[in-house]
């Protein structure tokens, strides 16, 4: 039960990371180039559901 909770925290923190990315960089699309902070942030963040 932990596991799955924890696994919806990390999206929702990958998901305001890509926000923030996006509105920083003036993309139109808020959603996308989640896959580019994930790889930005690799090594910064430590997954909760691990």
């Amino acid at each position: 039960m932990a596991k799955k909770w924890l696994n919806k925290v990390d999206w929702y923190v990958l998901e305001r990371l890509t926000l923030y990315w996006n509105k920083k960089k003036n993309q139109r699309k808020k959603h996308a180039r989640m896959k580019e902070v994930i790889k930005l942030t690799q090594g910064l963040l430590v997954k909760l559901a691990s």
